[in-house]
């Protein structure tokens, strides 16, 4: 493990680095929870975010608007802008005259290339700095990501407690190896501690942002308005075991994964939010809140009514019930996003392991229409072994369920996943392979190519709406080819016009 300073007058100072995807408004909870927790104990702490930055000449927001998801945005508009700097001398420069002890990266697999340009640039400088990396990827492939010459530390699982003991140790001068959650360089040793109980989350800090600027992040788009959003979470973990998702090999792992938090302590963190930062909406990430408790539902219910502040939320279709949805409604729902997946429902039983009929996933969706809601329906396509005709089958679900908007998410192979194993086997993908952005990096089924799925991406909600007299057309319109992208241009415009009135084609 690298030396740091000893006898610190004050607190332990902090560097996180919040490698998000670029322009990605919403402020992470987790980051904004390390931030508290490091800040009740008396230290000090700033975040460098690789959000800021548009890192590729495409960012996601541009891919959902071009492949027809999102109405078009002018630029002009947009209230969160990247910075036009370069990031890692923004970075490099920022560590310079802040002179923290700790660096820590929080990453996923899709950020985490990113996050190591900033920690292998570090690295070249030679600062007495202890370097640690947590997040889901160290936590689901620990021993590549300790092997990383640039990496001292790394955390598996959660860091709120650890990460403040080592700021207390620091500070304290005390050389302890023995953090549960933590792995420490030692030498050419790596000591691998154990893990620690689960946190339970009615103790986690409430969220703290005052490291980043707000506006204009928290600064998100929902359904054309910008609202200061605050992103909240009502659960810990998830209770399913889809294949193509991480939460089999976490609650395999963490005993407990999945915890409820009381809904006093969900109110109190939304009233905390409300009087710092003046939030105008709450997006709730769970994708239990219509899967808990009739007694928890309806506690939710009753407490939530008096904040007065409108939110959106996640669920499976399936879970969906008219009375809930009007009941959510009537304290201040907006909109609601569903997974459909696929609509083969054989593949999504026996590869996906989503054991949902068709049937169920039309009744739920229909049932949010209804009841007077927005629902966004999120598809993946481009699953190891899935076929054309499987793709025209989650099209032909979604036409027939009708919801207000459909996401078309290209498959990743992320680490920890059992469908990962497939795409090796089938020789999708090396064993070392590292996953990029689930808006726009393509990688194959092993039937169709890369560019066949991104053909299919961008006319997908081409098929969905137009009558089938039209789909021969659309099928050119597949091509990604000039006179592909001729017929595609045609098809959007039209599109765009009659759905929202503006085009950007």
């Amino acid at each position: 493990m690298a030396q740091s300073n000893k006898n610190i007058d004050g607190g332990c100072k902090v560097l996180l680095i919040e490698a998000g995807s670029e322009l990605e408004a919403g402020i992470p909870p987790n980051v904004a929870v390390l931030v508290s927790a490091i800040i009740t104990a008396g230290h000090e702490v700033k975040v460098f975010s690789t959000n800021d930055y548009q890192v590729s000449p495409i960012t996601g927001d541009m891919i959902r608007e071009q492949t027809l998801q999102v109405p078009p945005c002018n630029p002009d508009d947009m209230v969160y802008k990247p910075k036009l700097t370069d990031m890692v001398y923004d970075f490099l420069l920022l560590v310079e005259q802040y002179r923290p002890q700790i660096v820590g990266l929080s990453t996923t697999e899709a950020t985490w290339l990113d996050g190591m340009k900033l920690l292998n640039a570090l690295k070249t400088r030679n600062l007495n700095t202890v370097v640690i990396v947590g997040g889901t990827y160290p936590t689901l492939c620990p021993d590549e990501v300790i092997a990383e010459e640039a990496v001292d530390i790394i955390c598996i699982g959660e860091g709120e407690e650890s990460l403040v003991t080592l700021c207390d140790n620091m500070v304290s001068g005390k050389e302890s190896l023995d953090i549960p959650n933590f792995w420490f360089k030692n030498g050419n040793d790596i000591i691998k501690n154990q893990l620690r109980p689960l946190i339970n989350i009615d103790n986690v800090p409430l969220q703290n942002w005052s490291p980043w600027p707000v506006p204009p992040r928290a600064s998100k788009i929902m359904a054309g308005q910008v609202s200061k959003t605050a992103l909240v979470e009502l659960t810990r973990g998830c209770p399913y075991k889809c294949s193509y998702c991480a939460n089999q090999y976490l609650n395999d792992t963490f005993k407990g994964n999945y915890r409820e938090k009381t809904i006093d302590k969900f109110i109190e963190e939304v009233e905390h939010l409300k009087k710092l930062y003046d939030i105008r909406f709450i997006y709730v990430g769970d994708e239990t809140i219509m899967t808990t408790s009739n007694r928890r539902f309806k506690e939710f219910l009753e407490k939530y009514a008096p904040l007065s502040i409108p939110f959106w939320c996640q669920t499976v279709p399936e879970v969906i019930k008219y009375e809930k949805v009007r009941g959510l409604m009537e304290v201040g729902l907006r909109a609601i996003n569903v997974g459909i997946e696929s609509g083969n429902p054989e593949f999504r039983k026996n590869i996906l392991n989503r054991p949902v009929s068709n049937e169920k996933v039309i009744e739920g969706i229909q049932a949010a229409v209804t009841a007077g809601t927005r629902v966004g329906a999120n598809v993946i396509i481009g699953f190891p072994g899935e076929t054309r005709s499987q793709i025209i089958e989650t099209i032909e679900l979604v036409r027939e369920a009708k919801p207000t908007s459909t996401m078309i998410h290209l498959y990743q192979p992320y680490r920890g996943t059992p469908l990962r194993d497939e795409c090796v086997k089938l020789g999708i993908i090396d064993a070392d392979h590292i996953c990029g952005d689930y808006r726009f990096d393509a990688l194959g089924t092993g039937l169709l190519s890369a560019d066949e799925l991104k053909g299919i991406q961008r006319v997908f909600n081409l098929y969905v709406t137009l009558p089938k007299e039209r789909w021969q057309e659309i099928r050119a319109a597949e091509q990604l080819t000039p006179e592909g992208d001729k017929h595609f241009a045609k098809l959007a415009r039209e599109y765009q016009l009659k759905h929202w009135g503006q085009t950007s084609f």
